[in-house]
């Protein structure tokens, strides 16, 4: 019995030692596997990061964005306008902070320095600034951040029927003199942010108009850009002897009319003509 009884205890000594051997071998195979997948996903965080921000983007089509300390970008302005039936609105301002580098400082400009690459380059297009400025537009019309909605078919100029267009000049300095470069009356949103010190006017007009007026702030953009918001006028930096003026903060600038037609409201688009109310009307789901 002694004996009987010693070798079910040599079998059972053995069968646990085997136990703790596989299971030490499977606690020494899942630590390292662990540390492979924390690594992976590491840099896959890294990897995106990076896509995201710009570090797997050449970044060498204007406009470059700012990634990194020392490395090359751009800076550029753009002026912008909203115009209604010949009446050009206030100048927009941010509806939201800006996250890429495409924004406005109410100045009637669009500042343009992107800091990621979704908004760099291609990227740079007039989707990103009216995201910022909280404007939504389609081919039919748009809708400003305070809800008012001004929509081909619902929204007439001086009783005619309206059209939305967007005119772009290349050189904003002198597009107060000039016909448009270009007229846009689709795809409004992917219009690309093309150059430094252009002009863009988003108008709702009477159909086939031509005569698109050039924002208002297009012949300061040199100035307003040198302030770029950040200065009043009374620390703005002189130019050519003169201080430059904003005309989101000096009642004097010269911004055009800038009442907003409302709803139900007069956008007279010629001044010596009464009948020219320009009426608007919720855009229809």
């Amino acid at each position: 019995m002694a004996t009987s009884s010693s070798a079910k205890k040599v079998a059972r000594v053995a069968a646990k030692s085997g136990g703790g051997s596989n299971a030490n071998k499977q606690a020494n195979w899942l630590f390292p596997a662990a540390i492979a997948v924390i690594f992976a996903l590491g840099v896959g965080i890294v990897v995106y990061a990076r896509s995201e921000n710009g570090g797997g983007n050449a970044n060498d089509t204007p406009p470059r964005a700012q990634l990194a300390e020392g490395e090359p970008f751009d800076h550029w302005h753009a002026a912008f306008a909203v115009d209604v039936c010949g009446k050009e609105q206030p100048p927009p301002t941010d509806a939201e902070a800006d996250v890429l580098g495409i924004h406005t400082h109410g100045d009637g400009l669009i500042h343009i320095h992107p800091f990621a690459s979704r908004a760099a380059g291609e990227n740079a297009t007039l989707k990103r600034f009216f995201d910022q400025i909280g404007l939504v537009v389609t081919d039919e019309g748009f809708e400003t951040n305070d809800g008012t909605t001004y929509k081909e078919g619902e929204t007439s100029c001086g009783g005619k029927t309206g059209e939305l267009v967007l005119a772009h000049w290349e050189d904003a300095t002198t597009a107060g003199s000039t016909e448009p470069d270009r007229i846009y009356r689709k795809d409004f949103p992917s219009i690309q942010l093309s150059e430094d010190l252009g002009a863009y006017t988003l108008a709702f007009e009477e159909k086939g108009a031509t005569d698109i007026p050039a924002p208002s702030a297009a012949a300061q953009i040199e100035q307003l850009g040198a302030v770029d918001g950040g200065s009043t006028s009374s620390d703005a930096p002189e130019v050519n002897g003169e201080t430059p003026v904003d005309p989101a903060t000096d009642a004097t600038a010269p911004t055009g009319e800038t009442t907003a037609p409302g709803s139900e409201t007069t956008a007279p688009a010629n001044e010596d003509t009464e009948d020219s109310t320009a009426t608007t009307a919720a855009a229809s789901e």
